[in-house]
């Protein structure tokens, strides 16, 4: 009897195992038709969304075509519109065949990665995510040099900032032994982080121009510039003739130069609020790009900056030239020369980017007019 019911518990093991066997297999085949018929479907999504790249593309030229033989034309701006955002798609950049890479992607990321987000909520974070790294930075920006250029004035003057509080202290000599070597590497660091600065930047902004951002190639090519610049100060030696002639004027450009910046980040954020509101600015422009009627207020600034930074790079150069080039250590201070050279490089680029703001400004006011004449 005690053999037999161990039988029946076997066989009562083996019906348990084939039913819960039989369920697997049951719900194993229902997720695998699931699975391939949501394959199937993203199949289709896919062919369905290259036909639509095909077309966008196509569109796109031919909207580009229509632009140059007339922007004034009603049915042609509302296009721009609402490829640019204004339609129930949102934005349509993100559905065209991406343009190549630039070289600085390739060199950083590659030629395969890809860039472009097809969601507007996600191309919409990546701009507002630089828009804040950027307002963010600023503030570094200007106070970083600041510091520095008070630094540089009394280490070279022999007298440290807030000098009779140090001698009044116990250890005053300690607090001024470990100012004067720190200034070096407070130094090193500043322009490693604007070699970070503007890498991120470039970096950022080639993402955005990917994702539909018009953002003007000059103001990439700036930062690429810029990046060289913080390379070379970074190689230079803190103690080398030319960084102790120039670097206090390196530093009171910089400190000037982030005064504008936040000045214009605080105006133009607003701005373009407003312009992308009334359709004269896509949601993934960057204030960068933005040049609306009241910006000619900071103009004076901005011409009074690129002009200090072209007298400061040709006072660089001419100082390399007579101190070190004709007593035959020209190479030695190359920094200077690299320096001196992309500071007038860059000063020139934006003064000419200043002007073209400006005559597109007024090319734009021009096209406005001539649309309301029609409408009349």
């Amino acid at each position: 009897n005690i053999m037999s019911a161990e039988g029946g518990d076997d066989d009562d093991d083996d019906e348990f195992d084939e039913d819960r066997m039989t369920s697997l297999d049951e719900r194993a085949s229902k997720v695998e038709a699931k699975i391939k018929n949501i394959s199937g479907r993203v199949m289709h999504v896919n062919s369905t969304l290259e036909l639509l790249r095909s077309e966008l593309d196509e569109l796109k030229n031919e909207l580009k075509q229509l632009e140059k033989e007339d922007a004034t034309n009603e049915h042609v701006a509302n296009a721009r519109l609402v490829f640019d955002g204004a339609g129930p798609g949102g934005q349509l950049g993100g559905f065209v065949t991406p343009a190549k890479h630039s070289r600085f992607i390739k060199y950083l990321l590659g030629s395969a990665v890809n860039l472009v987000s097809r969601k507007t909520e996600e191309r919409m974070r990546l701009k507002e995510e630089y828009v804040n790294f950027r307002e963010t930075q600023t503030i570094s920006y200007f106070l970083f040099p600041l510091v520095l250029f008070i630094w540089y004035n009394s280490k070279h003057s022999g007298h440290f900032f807030l000098q009779s509080q140090i001698a009044a202290s116990k250890h005053s000599e300690f607090v001024e032994t470990v100012l004067t070597a720190s200034y070096p590497i407070a130094l090193q660091a500043y322009f490693s982080w604007l070699l970070y600065f503007y890498t991120s930047l470039g970096l950022r902004e080639n993402i955005l121009k990917a994702n539909g951002s018009n953002i003007r190639p000059w103001w990439i090519q700036h930062h690429y510039y810029s990046m060289a610049m913080a390379l070379c100060v970074l190689t230079m030696d803190v103690d080398s003739p030319s960084c102790v002639t120039f670097i206090g004027r390196f530093l009171f450009f910089t400190f000037c130069q982030g005064i504008v910046m936040f000045l214009q980040n605080r105006y133009q954020r607003f701005r373009m609020y407003t312009r992308v509101a009334i359709g004269k600015a896509s949601p993934m422009d960057v204030s960068a790009t933005e040049s609306g009627s009241r910006l000619k207020l900071l103009w004076p600034l901005l011409l009074t900056l690129q002009t200090m930074q072209l007298v400061f790079g040709c006072q660089v150069l001419l100082r390399w030239y007579k101190e070190f080039a004709r007593n035959g250590k020209g190479l030695s201070e190359w920094q200077a020369l690299v320096a001196g050279s992309l500071f007038v490089l860059m000063a020139l680029g934006n003064f000419n980017a200043t002007v073209m703001t400006f005559i597109r400004k007024r090319d734009y006011a021009m096209t406005e007019a001539k649309r309301k004449n029609k409408r009349a």
